[in-house]
């Protein structure tokens, strides 16, 4: 018998959260709801495949869950559920590790099918580990090492940097990257992909690659030692 994948509902409003769970249940998913902040992190200690965090949680709020997820070594993508709309607030979710986002109210069939798709994009299975002039990324755990030092990437950063390691020096094309790594045909209207960009950025030059992700204008992105 398949598994049916484990997810952690957080949400304190019980009007939402039983017919919320209900249908995840119809649609084949375990779930369990923590209808608090304080209840949220004693079940996170649990192995979950998803978890939906409500941010507006009454004793806790739901970006220092958020930031607790992101902090250990291997953690479940997390879709949010927010009241704020703003374009500021959902670059900000993204910046703070959050993997998909749905504005409050939402309908359920677009929740199931984030939820499908985030899934599908995080299936656990030991992938081949991908090396490049001392870099090492073991894209199971999303671990970044340089032999070292090592760093937890979060999952969209593991990706995008999977397949720019998986060729080297290649150009890769925004279309490309959006389909791969979002499973996306059309472009956003918000430019979430520079956060990301941004973002692992960052931790490469903690390990002293700076400038070796490299964008080449009007073409995509490559990842290459600089020149000189």
């Amino acid at each position: 018998m398949e598994k049916r994948p484990k997810i952690l509902v957080t949400e304190d409003e019980k009007d939402l959260a039983e017919p919320l769970c209900r249908g995840l249940i119809e649609e084949g998913f375990d779930t369990e709801v923590a209808p608090t902040g304080e209840i949220a992190f004693r079940r996170l200690s649990s192995s979950w495949d998803l978890v939906i965090l409500d941010l507006a949680l009454p004793d806790i709020p739901g970006e220092s869950l958020l930031a607790h997820l992101r902090s250990q070594r291997d953690y479940p993508p997390v879709l949010i559920l927010t009241a704020r709309s703003s374009v500021d607030d959902k670059l900000s979710l993204f910046r703070q590790g959050c993997d998909d986002f749905l504005t409050k109210p939402f309908i359920f069939e677009e929740l199931v099918e984030r939820v499908r798709a985030l899934l599908r994009r995080s299936v656990r299975v030991k992938q081949k580990v991908c090396c490049f002039e001392n870099i090492v990324l073991d894209p199971s755990t999303y671990c970044l090492s340089d032999g070292n030092n090592e760093f937890v990437l979060t999952p969209k950063e593991a990706a995008i940097l999977q397949l720019l390691l998986g060729s080297p020096g290649r150009v890769i094309s925004r279309k490309e990257l959006l389909h791969v790594v979002w499973g996306l045909k059309e472009e956003p209207e918000t430019n979430f992909i520079a956060v990301h960009l941004f973002n692992l950025r960052k931790k490469l030059a903690q390990i002293n690659r700076d400038g070796w992700l490299q964008t080449v204008r009007n073409s995509g992105l490559t990842f290459a030692k600089p020149e000189g």
